[in-house]
């Protein structure tokens, strides 16, 4: 069903997220890996499946916005946007970090979707961030952010090491 309207590798993700409040991951709508973060095309039919799925924002980690008439049709059906733009394979900051991490807290208990281009390490990074200020820097374990998030890069882990430690006081 989510891959129909353009959500691929579309995940719930359960541990380690804020009682009441549901997280999300995907691709970018409509994602083509041979194009890359210019692929992305929100669509009606993306959006009405966000809707179905309860999502009131979504964090958007793709080096490209969606247009106006795409944050038009999110507006429409009462989704808040916030777009982080990162290059490929490269870290969100540690500003960015807690820009997402205060976005995500803001929409109370609702359902929040993260997602970058394919779906993986800018959207790793993302899940991995929100999930250790859910915890206080305690969760998910270090060994699981590759493998279990698919945080793909050292200076991604980096970033979240940051992040963690700002979480757990130091």
């Amino acid at each position: 069903m989510s891959d129909k309207a353009g959500w691929y590798r579309w995940q719930e993700v359960t541990q380690y997220v804020l009682q009441g409040h549901r997280l999300f991951r995907a691709s970018a709508p409509n994602y083509d890996e041979h194009k890359g973060d210019n692929s992305q095309n929100l669509t009606a039919d993306s959006v009405r499946f966000l809707a179905s799925q309860g999502i009131t924002g979504v964090i958007s980690f793709n080096h490209n916005p969606y247009t106006a008439a795409q944050i038009a049709l999110l507006t429409a059906s009462k989704i808040k946007y916030l777009h982080l733009p990162v290059e490929d394979f490269h870290p969100p900051s540690y500003e960015q970090l807690l820009s997402a991490i205060e976005f995500y807290r803001s929409l109370g208990n609702n359902a929040t979707l993260i997602h970058c281009g394919y779906g993986h390490g800018r959207t790793g990074t993302g899940v991995t961030a929100v999930q250790l200020s859910s915890t206080g820097g305690q969760s998910p374990p270090q060994s699981q952010w590759k493998s279990v998030n698919h945080v793909e890069t050292d200076p991604q882990v980096e970033s979240l090491l940051r992040i963690q430690s700002h979480f757990r006081g130091a």
